[in-house]
C-alpha cells in the first residue's frame, strides 16, 4: 500500500494500518497486514460513497444582490444546488464588468445577460442560453416630468442616458414612434440616479423593478415609457453559459440549470420568505424591506410564473430580437440563430447504430415472421398513443402562452379606456369608449374561460378549502344581480332555509363562479317575470372526523325565459355548446360557461343539470355539491 492510499482511508484505521506496514518481518504479521489492507479498501468503499466533493461553479450577475437574483438566492438556501452537487459562488455584477465578458474570459462558469447575447453570438462568442427567466425584460425609460416629456418626440432633444448593450430595446421604441435613433442625444449610463434628479440628463434608461420605487420614494415626477407598448417584446435575465461548458460538464450544466429553475419557482412562491433571506444575507446595497418587497411584486409580473413555465424559451420571441437587432444593422438579416438556445435533453445520435440494427432487425424478422401482423399493430397503437400525447401537451402550452400574450395587452387596453373615460369627452365619443371597453371586457372573459376550461381538462385545477359564512355570501350574491335584474324590470329574488347550517366548508371561488354563470345566463335569457335563487340542504349519512357533518346542498335556480327545447339539451353542458347559432349573434358568449360550472360542481362532489325547461316559459337549474361544516371556535364551545 503506498502512502497516499493510507492518507485517503478513514482516519480511523491509520495508526494500526501504519504499524503493519512498517513491520513485516514475520509471516503472520504480513498475513495481518494484507487483511488490514483489505479493511481499508472495504472502509473507503463504504464510508466514501457520500463523501463525494461538491463541484465548484461560479455565477456572474448583472447587477449588485437585489430581488433580481432572488431564485439563485433560493436554490442556494433551500440546498438545491447542493443537491445537485454543487457548491455555487454568486457574484455581484458592476459597471465595469459585463457579465457576458467575464464567462467567457473563464472567470465565471455562468452568468445572467440580456438581449445583447445575440451581438456577441454574432461576433463569435460561444455563449448559449439556458433558460429565459424574465418573459418581459424590465427594461424602460424614465423622463423628467419637469421636463414636459408626455411622449417619446418630446425626448427626440434631449439628453438620454442609456446602457450601450440594452440600448436597441429602446432604440427599437423609438423607430416604432417614428423618431430616428441616430439623431438622439444619447450618453453613457453614469448607474447614479441622482444624475437624473438633479437633471444633468432629461432621461434614462431604467429597470421596472427598481428605479420608479426610489424615485418615488424621493417623490420625484416623473413619466415612464415602456417599450412593450410599441410591440418591442424581448425577453430579459437569461441565464446562460458557453458551448465549451456544455460540451466539457453536460451533467453539471444540466444539474446547475434544473436547481436555479427550481429555486425561482420557490422564490416565486415564497416572496416574502426570499425577502427577508435577501436582507439578512445579501442586502450589500442597503435597501429597505419595502423596496424589496416592491421589486418582488414587479418581478412576478415580468415572469407570470403562474402562467408560464420559468425559464421557458420560445424560438419565435428571440427570432423577433434578432429581426429588431438586423434593423438597426447590429445583425444580418435573417441571422442563424443555430446553437444559441440550449436543449436540456438533445436526441441521440443513432448513426453509428444502424447497421448492427439493420443487421437484427432482419434476423429478428425471418425467425418471428409469424408475429409482424401483431408487431405492426403495436406499432400503430405507440404511434397513435404518442401522438395524442404530443398534440395534448402543445395544445395545453399554445392555450397557456396565447392566454397570456393575449390577456397582458387586453388589460392595457381595458385601463386606457378607463383613463380616457375620465376625461371631458362628447357624448359619441363616450358611447364609443364605452363600447370598446365592454368589447375589451368581453374578449378578456373568453380567455379566462378558455385558461380555466384548460385547467380543468389537463387535471390542474385545486380546490382551495375555506370556510363560508353562508349569510354573507348569499347577500353578496344578491346584492350583485340586484341590479342587472332592475334593469330587465324583473323580480329577483334569494331564498334560504333556516335548518341549513350557518358556516361550511368548500371553495368558496368555485361555488361563486357556478351560481354567478347560472344567475346571469337566467337574466340574460329572461325578458319579463322573475329569477330565484333557492338554497337548502341536507345531513349526509357519512361524516367527516376533521370537518364534521357533511352536507348535501341544493342552490336551485328558476327563471320565467325563453326555455330550452328538449332536442337542443343534449350539447348543453358540452364546450363551446349554445342552443343555437343565434344565441351567441344575439346574447353574445363564449359556450363554455356551462361546461365550466359542470366540471367544477364534479370537483366539488356533486353535479350540475337541468331540472326542467319549457319553451317560452323559463328554466331550472340544480346545482348540488357536499360540504363539511366548520365552525369558529367561540361558536364551537356555545355548541
Amino acid at each position: 500500500m503506498s502512502p497516499v492510499q493510507i492518507r485517503d482511508s478513514p482516519p480511523f484505521l491509520l495508526p494500526l494500518v501504519g504499524r503493519m506496514v512498517l513491520n513485516t518481518s514475520h509471516p503472520m504479521i504480513r498475513l495481518r497486514k494484507f487483511i488490514i489492507v483489505g479493511l481499508v479498501l472495504l472502509a473507503n468503499t463504504v464510508f466514501g460513497a457520500d463523501a463525494q466533493p461538491l463541484d465548484h461553479v461560479t455565477l456572474q450577475l448583472k447587477w449588485k444582490h437585489q430581488f433580481q437574483f432572488a431564485g439563485y438566492y433560493a436554490a442556494v438556501a433551500q440546498g438545491y444546488y447542493k443537491q445537485a452537487g454543487l457548491d455555487v459562488k454568486l457574484v455581484e455584477g458592476s459597471p465595469d464588468h459585463d457579465p457576458t465578458e467575464e464567462v467567457l474570459a473563464g472567470h465565471a462558469d455562468f452568468g445572467v445577460g440580456n438581449s445583447d447575447l445575440l451581438l456577441f453570438r454574432y461576433k463569435g462568442k460561444p455563449v448559449v442560453v439556458l433558460a429565459s427567466i424574465f418573459q418581459h425584460s424590465p427594461l424602460i425609460l424614465v423622463a423628467r416630468a419637469a421636463g414636459g416629456a408626455k411622449d417619446l418626440q418630446a425626448l427626440h432633444d434631449k439628453k438620454l442616458m442609456m446602457i450601450p448593450s440594452e440600448s436597441a430595446e429602446i432604440f427599437a421604441y423609438f423607430k416604432h414612434e417614428g423618431i430616428d435613433p441616430s439623431k438622439l442625444n444619447v450618453r453613457p449610463h453614469t448607474f447614479n440616479i441622482e444624475d437624473f434628479i438633479s437633471g444633468n440628463v432629461d432621461a434614462m434608461s431604467a429597470y421596472s423593478t427598481d428605479e420608479p420605487f426610489k424615485l418615488k420614494q424621493r417623490g420625484f415626477d416623473f413619466y415612464t415609457f415602456v417599450p412593450r407598448a410599441g410591440g418591442i417584446d424581448f425577453y430579459g435575465d437569461c441565464l446562460f453559459t458557453t458551448e465549451q461548458q456544455i460540451h466539457d460538464n453536460p451533467d453539471r450544466v444540466r444539474a446547475f440549470r434544473e436547481a436555479s429553475l427550481k429555486g425561482w419557482q420557490y422564490a416565486m412562491e415564497h416572496q416574502a420568505e426570499v425577502v427577508d433571506l435577501i436582507m439578512a444575507n445579501y442586502n450589500t446595497q442597503n435597501n429597505s424591506r419595502e423596496q424589496y418587497l416592491f421589486e418582488a411584486q414587479q418581478t412576478a409580473e415580468l415572469m407570470h410564473p403562474d402562467l408560464i413555465e420559468v425559464g421557458y424559451t420560445n424560438p419565435g420571441r428571440w427570432r423577433h430580437m434578432a429581426d429588431t437587432y438586423a434593423e438597426f444593422g447590429m445583425l444580418p438579416q435573417e441571422f442563424d440563430l443555430s446553437g444559441l438556445l440550449y436543449d436540456p435533453y438533445p436526441k441521440p445520435n443513432y448513426a453509428r447504430f444502424y447497421w448492427p440494427l439493420a443487421i437484427v432487425s432482419l434476423i429478428a424478422v425471418a425467425a418471428l415472421v409469424w408475429l409482424w401482423p401483431l408487431y405492426r399493430l403495436n406499432v400503430q397503437l405507440r404511434r397513435a398513443k404518442e401522438s395524442a400525447e404530443a398534440a395534448n401537451e402543445a395544445k395545453s402550452r399554445y392555450l397557456a402562452v396565447i392566454t397570456h400574450e393575449v390577456r397582458t395587452p387586453l388589460s392595457g387596453i381595458i385601463s386606457l379606456m378607463g383613463l380616457l373615460k375620465e376625461e371631458p369627452l362628447a357624448a359619441d365619443q363616450q358611447e364609443m369608449l364605452n363600447l370598446v371597453q365592454t368589447t375589451g371586457e368581453e374578449m378578456l372573459r373568453l380567455v379566462n374561460d378558455v385558461l380555466e376550461f384548460s385547467k380543468i381538462e389537463e387535471g390542474h385545477l385545486q380546490l382551495e378549502l375555506t370556510t363560508v359564512d353562508v349569510a354573507p355570501f348569499l347577500d353578496e350574491i344578491q346584492q350583485l344581480f340586484q341590479s342587472l335584474a332592475r334593469e330587465k324590470s324583473l323580480d329577483f329574488q334569494v331564498s334560504f332555509s333556516p335548518k341549513a347550517p350557518r358556516v361550511i366548508l368548500t371553495d368558496v371561488l368555485r361555488l361563486k363562479g357556478i351560481l354567478r354563470n347560472l344567475l346571469s345566463n337566467a337574466i340574460k335569457f329572461t325578458q319579463q317575470g322573475a329569477v330565484t335563487l333557492e338554497v337548502s340542504a341536507q345531513p349526509e349519512p357519512t361524516t367527516s372526523a376533521a370537518n364534521g357533518p357533511r352536507w348535501r346542498w341544493s342552490f336551485v335556480v328558476r327563471d320565467t325565459g325563453m326555455g330550452i327545447a328538449p332536442e337542443q339539451r343534449a350539447g348543453l353542458f358540452q364546450p363551446y355548446g349554445q342552443v343555437d347559432a343565434g344565441i351567441a349573434r344575439r346574447f353574445g358568449g363564449t359556450g363554455l360557461g356551462l361546461a365550466i360550472s359542470h366540471q367544477l360542481a364534479k370537483l366539488l362532489d356533486g353535479e350540475l343539470k337541468l331540472k326542467e325547461s319549457t319553451v317560452g316559459k323559463g328554466s331550472t337549474f340544480v346545482l348540488e355539491i357536499v360540504t363539511g361544516e366548520t365552525l369558529p371556535p367561540e361558536k364551537a364551545a356555545t355548541r
